[in-house]
């Protein structure tokens, strides 16, 4: 017995030295046999109140907005839960949450569609025909109704679609409405392949980010493992802090230490005997600890590993097919001394991939670091999607990646910085001292640099490359106002002896090419289009979309088409330009106009190449140069 007893101790010294773990966080007690994991929380005193969820008698319930579904089941290592979507109202093709507008996420809170959902959208107007979706007869929607008993009362519904959920539009919200389609269902991880009747129960996926430290008013919300201290991220806000050589699990919610020890005698000094005479009071409990030990050592190194094989996915981006700028990687401490921790004032912008923070190197070097939103899988794509374009070109006009870091948990890319903002943020200034800036010699030289940056990706580049989402806000200017092409996150690779690309619509309203939106075949001419509402901007210095001009003329590249139609398109000309413009410069604006409006022909083989397009702009340049000359 002796001898057993030894073992067991060496066998739960080794184990408790390998992971030390101590609770750092309130996990809330199970609702009926469900497991409530950290951070969702059922109640003020315990998981974290941002991720608030119901226990309603044995049931978990997950809150919207507007609206409430039962929760089938939680997924903690994958931060991931499956909600039950509306059902139809009996003998009807309405889903009973329409009055509610679907499923609308409170985009604030931590919660967002995932991408693994097959959303069929059931009982739809003609409307949704123009959009994006899968409505065609032979779809799976169509499949699903024909082939579904609890769907039969949509059969009489002709038109139905399908898509995949998540990112963009789609990441907070699945919406019904009368104008658009009255009912949906949502499957997780469909295998379309399947049968339907061997497809799964209809399900939801939602997903939550990683939950920051425990909140705290004073050290005594806190273990003796961890600090009340202030967030560097918060003003005003305390958290509970893990002590030196602790670490945050936000998956358990604990503070967890990793310690090295091959000493079968004990680590720091720990007191065997005591750990014995333990063991012989309670052997049950030891074996316990022990597998829960090893079950914790096993779980953080699949982490390690998932980790490193994300590293190694990054390196390989990175490396390959560099035909550009070669690329540093950056270590985690590297990133993290340069953004002063990700402090909160050091944010450039955001958007739905995550956050831009303005960094500073060692050698003082200024740069802008790209950090991809924690568990939003969307964010994470677009942000590695843009490294492997940005990995292939090196062009004055483009944005240049300076590197990656492979160290930390969310992808990290580092560019240079460009410190002037942004096209759209100029034009759109209320000071009109600042818009001023944008002489019409200017907006020429921010109209070539941009075309040639599109041109060398269209016609340089190998493969070319589509941008996909063209527009002002994504035109950067330093401080010399010289262009920069940024944000590639949406970019696609062309293919050589194809004629398009054939992906789903994305991009920006008021950007987005009809044709492409209609048929979902992406060409150059998709960013030909793109940039021909730019030219717009550049000329009328109004919005691509503007809900304060007539209704019929929200959007601009129909406005100024109208105007054009009635001969007055000098009237739709920034009046800051025309101000003190001589005839000969009005020309030229009157030309930009007419090359703007080319590049928005309703059919793509009518729209001029990027290539040509720079000539023309370049031409218009020449005469302008040519009338200051002769002044």
């Amino acid at each position: 017995m002796a001898a057993t007893l030894k073992i067991l101790s060496t066998a739960l010294l080794l184990l408790t030295c390998a992971v030390g773990v101590t609770l750092s966080a309130n996990r809330c007690p199970n609702c009926g046999s469900t497991t409530v994991p950290y951070p969702l929380s059922t109640g003020p005193t315990c998981g974290d109140q941002s991720y608030k969820i119901r226990c309603n008698a044995s049931s978990l319930i997950f809150d919207t907005l507007n609206n409430s579904y039962p929760i089938t089941s939680i997924n903690p290592f994958n931060q991931r839960l499956v909600i039950r979507p509306a059902s139809l109202v009996p003998n009807t093709c309405v889903t009973t949450d329409l009055p509610f507008e679907g499923v609308q996420l409170n985009n604030r809170l931590p919660f967002n569609v995932t991408s693994s959902n097959t959303i069929m959208f059931l009982n739809c107007t003609d409307s949704v025909l123009r959009s994006p979706l899968n409505c065609s007869s032979d779809g799976l929607c169509h499949t699903y109704v024909n082939d579904s008993s609890t769907a039969a009362a949509c059969e009489a519904a002709p038109i139905c679609c399908t898509f995949k959920a998540g990112g963009g539009a789609t990441a907070y919200a699945i919406r019904v409405r009368e104008s658009g389609c009255r009912a949906y269902t949502s499957f997780v991880n469909l295998q379309s392949d399947l049968p339907v009747n061997r497809w799964p129960e209809p399900g939801m996926e939602l997903q939550w980010i990683s939950p920051p430290e425990p909140l705290c008013g004073t050290q005594a919300d806190c273990d003796w493992n961890s600090t009340c201290g202030p967030d560097p991220n918060s003003n005003g806000v305390r958290r509970c802090f893990c002590n030196s050589g602790l670490s945050w699990d936000p998956i358990d919610g604990i503070c967890t230490k990793i310690i090295t020890c091959q000493n079968p005698g004990g680590c720091g000094g720990s007191d065997r005997t005591a750990l014995i005479a333990g063991l012989t009071a309670g052997l049950g409990t030891a074996l316990f600890a022990a597998m829960i030990g090893f079950l914790l050592y096993k779980r953080h190194r699949r982490i390690i590993e998932a980790q490193e094989r994300l590293r190694k996915e990054r390196e390989e981006i990175l490396n390959a097919n560099n035909a550009g700028k070669a690329a540093k990687v950056f270590t985690g401490k590297e990133i993290k001394k340069a953004t002063n921790n990700f402090s909160r004032d050091r944010i450039l912008g955001a958007g739905g991939y995550g956050e831009v923070y303005k960094g500073i190197l060692d050698d003082g070097t200024v740069v802008a670091v790209k950090c991809a939103k924690l568990g939003n899988t969307k964010g994470t794509d677009q942000v590695l999607n843009e490294v492997r374009i940005l990995c292939q070109v090196n062009h004055r006009s483009l944005v240049g990646l300076l590197g990656c870091c492979v160290e930390l948990e969310q992808p990290v890319m580092v560019y240079e910085y460009i410190e002037n903002g942004n096209l759209l943020d100029h034009l759109q200034s209320l000071n009109p001292g600042d818009r001023g800036v944008l002489t019409w010699t200017r907006r020429l030289q921010i109209a070539r640099d941009t075309a040639e940056g599109l041109a060398y990706l269209h016609s340089s580049a190998v493969p070319p490359i589509y941008h996909r989402d063209v527009k002002s806000s994504n035109i950067l200017l330093d401080v010399k106002l010289n262009a920069k092409v940024s944000d590639f996150g949406l970019s696609r690779l062309a293919h050589t002896d194809m004629s398009h690309v054939s992906t789903c619509a994305q991009g920006t309203l008021g950007y987005l090419d009809p044709e492409y939106y209609r048929n979902y075949q992406l060409t150059d001419k998709s960013d030909v289009y793109s940039f021909g509402v730019v030219l717009l901007e550049l000329l009328t210095s109004q919005k691509a979309i503007d809900f304060n001009r007539d209704p019929d003329d929200v959007n601009l590249a129909i406005y100024v088409k109208r105007m054009a139609d009635e001969e007055k398109l000098i009237d739709v000309i920034d009046p800051m330009l025309k101000e003190k413009a001589s005839a000969l410069e009005l020309d030229t604006m009157k030309a930009l106009g007419f090359l703007a409006l080319n590049c928005l022909e309703e059919r793509r083989q009518n729209r001029p190449s990027m290539k040509e397009i720079t000539e023309e702009i370049e031409y218009i340049i020449c005469i302008a140069k040519g009338k200051a000359v002769e002044s």
